[in-house]
C-alpha cells in the first residue's frame, strides 16, 4: 500500500470516527481500542443523544457516512442470524436516497460511455432525474429510433469512494478479529468480503442488464409477468439503458382499483411469480419493495431494478425441502439437524436445548391453520434462533427471508385474506416430488458418488500439502484440554498436602527419637517438646484446610 493510500485511508477513518463521536457513539470506538491509533479527541462536539436510542443513532451514522455504509446497513438488515432485533428494525428504515449529482455531469458520463454525442443517441433526455440513489440516478429518455427508455447513470467517482471505504472496513474487521473472540466467531472479515462482492456486483450496470435478460428468458412464456428489454447498444458498466414501462406502483391500491384492476388477482400473480423464481429457477429478485414493482394497464406485473438478486444453490434448495418436510411433520429432531446442516456453528451447540426451543416454536403454530402461517415470520424466528445458538447461516437464506417478509407486506395490502403459504403448497409438493422421485434420488446418489470420488482422488495431494505446510512451520498444532488447568491445580494442592504431611510425620518421628537425648545434647532446651508442638500445630492446620475444602 502506497504512502498516499495509507494517508487517505487514515484521513477517511478519522472522518468515520468523528461521525460516530458526533452521534454520541464514541464509546464504541473507545471500546474496541481505536483511539490509540487515531489522533482523535475523546470528547468532541456531539449531539444530545440522551433521548435518542442507540439503534436510531447507528442508523443516522450510516446515513451520514454515505453510499458504502448505507449499503452495508441494508445488507446487515437481512442478517437476522447476526444482528439483534432492535438494531435490525432501524437498519430496515435506511433510505437509499442521497442528494442527486448534476444532470450536466450525468450527460457527460453518458456521452463518454456511449462514445457518441447525446443528440445522436437520444431525441429527448429529461432535464432532472426521476429517481436518485446511492449508486446512481435514473433519467427518462427517448431514443432517436423512437423507443421510450430509462437511462441509469452511475455516480461519478463512486468506485473510488467505495474502494476506500471497503479497504477501511477490511482493516477494521481484521483488527477486531485479532482482538476479540466475538469478531472471530462471527467471521467479520468473511462478512466484509461477502458485502464487498455483493456491492461490486450491484455497481456493475452491465451485470444488472444480464440479470434482467435472465429474468426475461425465465418468464418469456408468462402472460402475468413482464420484464423490460435491455438496449445493449447503449449499455456499459456505468450506463444502463432499458425499456421504460408505464404502470401503477403495486402499493397504490386505490389507484389500481380506480383503473379496474383486480388486486386479488395481482396478489396471486405476484406470489406465483416469486414462488416460481425461488422453487423453479433458484434465481430471485431480492429487492421487491413497492418502487420496483409496477402493475401495467392490462394487469401484468412489471419488475424493475435487477441490481440485487438472490441465487439458491441446488444443495440449499434440497435442504429447504428437507426443512419443509420436517416442519410439516413437526419433527423437532429433524428440524434441528437441517438447521445445523444449513449453517456453520460457531461453538458447540447444545442439541437438546435447541430441540426444546424448536418444539416450543412448533407449539406456537400447532393449532394455527396452515393457510394462516406467515413464511416470513417462521423464517425470521428460525434466523433468530440461529443467532441465539451462534449458527451462521448462508447469506442467500437470510436474503430469502428478507424477500418473503417484504413480499408478504405487499400482498397484505393487495389481498388481506390471501395466504402465500397456501399458494406455496403446490410448488413445495412439486419440489418434494422431484427430490424424492427415482430421477431425483438417482441424481443425488450420482452427485454423492462424484464427491466421494473427488475427495478420494484429492486426499493424497491434500495430505502431502498439509505435511509440507507443517514442515515449513506454516501450521501450528495446538492441543488443548478443556479442564487441564483445573486438573493441574488440583494435583498441585494434592502434592503440597502430601509434602506437608511428610514433614509433619518427620517432625513427630524426629522428636520421639530425640526425646531421651535432647537434654544431654542441647543442655536444658526442650527440643523434643518444641518439635511435638510444631508438628501438632502443622497437623491441625492441615486438617482444617482439608475440612474447609469439603473433601474430608
Amino acid at each position: 500500500m502506497s504512502f498516499y493510500t495509507r494517508y487517505r485511508n487514515i484521513r477517511r477513518a478519522r472522518e468515520i470516527a468523528n461521525v460516530f463521536i458526533k452521534h454520541g457513539l464514541g464509546y464504541l470506538i473507545d471500546h474496541v481500542g481505536l483511539f490509540e491509533y487515531l489522533p482523535l479527541k475523546k470528547r468532541g462536539k456531539a449531539v444530545d443523544s440522551s433521548k435518542i436510542p442507540a439503534p436510531v443513532r447507528i442508523r443516522q451514522v450510516l446515513e451520514e457516512l454515505g453510499p458504502t455504509f448505507i449499503k452495508l446497513g441494508q445488507m446487515l438488515s437481512t442478517r437476522k442470524d447476526i444482528i439483534p432485533g432492535d438494531i435490525l428494525r432501524e437498519l430496515e428504515k435506511l433510505q437509499d436516497e442521497v442528494k442527486p449529482f448534476s444532470s450536466q455531469e450525468a450527460r457527460s458520463i453518458v456521452s463518454e460511455e456511449l462514445s457518441s454525442p447525446m443528440e445522436e443517441v437520444f431525441s429527448n433526455f429529461s432535464a432532472e432525474p426521476i429517481a436518485s440513489a446511492s449508486i446512481g440516478q435514473v433519467y427518462k429518455a427517448r431514443l432517436t429510433t423512437g423507443e421510450d427508455v430509462i437511462v441509469k447513470v452511475k455516480r461519478p467517482n463512486i468506485e473510488r469512494v467505495v474502494s476506500e471505504d471497503l479497504e477501511i472496513l477490511f482493516d477494521l474487521a481484521g483488527f477486531l478479529e485479532h482482538r476479540f473472540e466475538w469478531a472471530r466467531m462471527y467471521g467479520l472479515v468473511d462478512l466484509v468480503e461477502e458485502f464487498s462482492d455483493s456491492l461490486k456486483k450491484e455497481m456493475d450496470f452491465a451485470r444488472e442488464g444480464r440479470n434482467a435478460e435472465r429474468f426475461k428468458k425465465n418468464f418469456e412464456s408468462s402472460v402475468e409477468v413482464y420484464i423490460p428489454e435491455v438496449f445493449w447498444k447503449f449499455t456499459t458498466s456505468r450506463v444502463l439503458t432499458q425499456e421504460y414501462i408505464e404502470g401503477i406502483k403495486v402499493s397504490e391500491v386505490e389507484a389500481l382499483k380506480e383503473a379496474h384492476i383486480n388486486t386479488e388477482k395481482v396478489a396471486r400473480n405476484l406470489a406465483g411469480c416469486y414462488l416460481k423464481q425461488i422453487a423453479k429457477f433458484g434465481f430471485f429478485h431480492a429487492d421487491p419493495h413497492p418502487g420496483n414493482i409496477v402493475i401495467l394497464n392490462d394487469g401484468r406485473i412489471g419488475l424493475l431494478d435487477f441490481g440485487m438478486v438472490g441465487t439458491l444453490r441446488e444443495e440449499m434448495k434440497q435442504m429447504g425441502t428437507r426443512l419443509m418436510v420436517a416442519v410439516a411433520k413437526k419433527d423437532s429432531d429433524r428440524i434441528s439437524e437441517v438447521l445445523l446442516d444449513m449453517g456453520i456453528a460457531q461453538k458447540k451447540v447444545n442439541r437438546e436445548e435447541l430441540k426444546n426451543d424448536i418444539e416450543h416454536l412448533m407449539s406456537k403454530y400447532y393449532d394455527v391453520p396452515f393457510d394462516e402461517i406467515s413464511i416470513g415470520e417462521v423464517m425470521t424466528e428460525m434466523l433468530e434462533m440461529a443467532r441465539k445458538y451462534q449458527i451462521k447461516v448462508p447469506s442467500e437464506l437470510a436474503l430469502l427471508a428478507k424477500t418473503f417478509i417484504t413480499l408478504e407486506g405487499i400482498l397484505a395490502t393487495l389481498a388481506p385474506e390471501m395466504s402465500i403459504i397456501e399458494m406455496a403448497e403446490p410448488y413445495v409438493k412439486e419440489v418434494i416430488r422431484q427430490t424424492y422421485s427415482i430421477k431425483g434420488i438417482t441424481a443425488g446418489l450420482y452427485n454423492s458418488i462424484n464427491k466421494i470420488k473427488d475427495y478420494g482422488w484429492g486426499l493424497p495431494r491434500h495430505s502431502l500439502k498439509i505435511l509440507e505446510m507443517i514442515e515449513r512451520g506454516e501450521i501450528e498444532l495446538v492441543l488443548k484440554h478443556e479442564k487441564l488447568d483445573r486438573l493441574i491445580s488440583r494435583l498441585d494442592i494434592i502434592s503440597n498436602r502430601l509434602s506437608f504431611s511428610i514433614i509433619v510425620a518427620s517432625l513427630i518421628m524426629g522428636s520421639s527419637l530425640m526425646a531421651d537425648q535432647s537434654r544431654r545434647i542441647f543442655m536444658k532446651v526442650p527440643v523434643a517438646e518444641l518439635g511435638f508442638v510444631i508438628a501438632g500445630f502443622m497437623g491441625f492446620w492441615l486438617l482444617i484446610s482439608i475440612m474447609r475444602s469439603g473433601r474430608f
